[in-house]
């Protein structure tokens, strides 16, 4: 399970996530109480990025999400050899959480634990992007071919 350290964060049987009794978000996932919750003891609030940097932080990210589903739809999922190379360097990765699936999920994105968000889905999409940007080898070599 993933350690969240927010106060107000409980336990729900939220199979994505827990509820916030602060009422900020109705139904969190770990990733997103972990990453932009004011109230996270775990985050350093003085380098937390606020107001327009934090909103734009957040806008990248859904439209990094929304680019990934949509390659995804429009390409097909990525073949073994592309796939098994993203994974590999998940699996030797800091950040790597282990979650409900075989592989685990990401630590570093901040999407929480969703079935979409899970490596083993995440790494068959072919615009989805590591945050620490360690698939990028993998897609200059995969744009190459």
């Amino acid at each position: 399970m993933t350690e969240v350290n927010c106060k107000h964060w409980r336990e729900c049987g939220s199979v994505t996530g827990g509820c916030c009794s602060k009422g900020i978000y109705e139904r969190p996932s770990f990733g997103v109480c972990n990453t932009f919750c004011e109230y996270n003891t775990s985050i350093d609030h003085h380098k937390k990025p606020k107001g327009e940097a934090f909103h734009k932080r957040v806008l990248k990210n859904v439209k990094s999400y929304i680019d990934a589903e949509r390659s995804l739809a429009n390409e097909g999922e990525l073949d073994d050899a592309q796939y098994g190379a993203r994974i590999k360097l998940c699996l030797t990765c800091e950040y790597l959480k282990q979650t409900y699936d075989d592989i685990g999920h990401c630590g570093a994105c901040g999407c929480g634990i969703s079935k979409r968000a899970a490596l083993t889905v995440k790494g068959r999409m072919p615009r989805a992007t590591c945050p620490k940007n360690k698939w990028a080898a993998v897609q200059m070599k995969a744009s190459e071919e």
